[in-house]
């Protein structure tokens, strides 16, 4: 009868011992929380920010077109509809083609 007790006392430590082991991993799992007013505010505010950068972005770029001749400006959007048409279908003119390409 005494090793059954030793057998049955063995048993609940290691499930006691599993338990306490594991308790740690439960209260790092709720780390994420709810995010704070001064959080939602900062991102909030970072958003703001990014929003008004692209904003001006915008601006300087009509300003800077507005600044150009009509020669200039042509030249502009002819190279930038190549450079779209290069990187939508992934085929650029090989090496020899650009280096000996035919001046404007």
């Amino acid at each position: 009868m005494r090793i059954r007790k030793e057998v049955s006392t063995g048993w609940i430590r290691r499930v006691l011992f599993l338990f306490v082991m594991l308790i740690p991993l439960t209260v790092f799992a709720q780390d994420g929380g709810k995010a704070t007013k001064k959080q939602k505010k900062a991102e909030a505010k970072k958003e703001q920010q990014k929003e008004q950068a692209r904003k001006s972005e915008v601006r300087a770029r009509k300003e800077h077109m507005k600044l150009q001749d009509k020669k200039t400006r042509k030249r502009m959007k002819k190279n930038r509809k190549k450079g779209k048409s290069y990187v939508s279908s992934g085929n650029a003119p090989g090496f020899f083609k650009r280096l000996f390409h035919k001046p404007h």
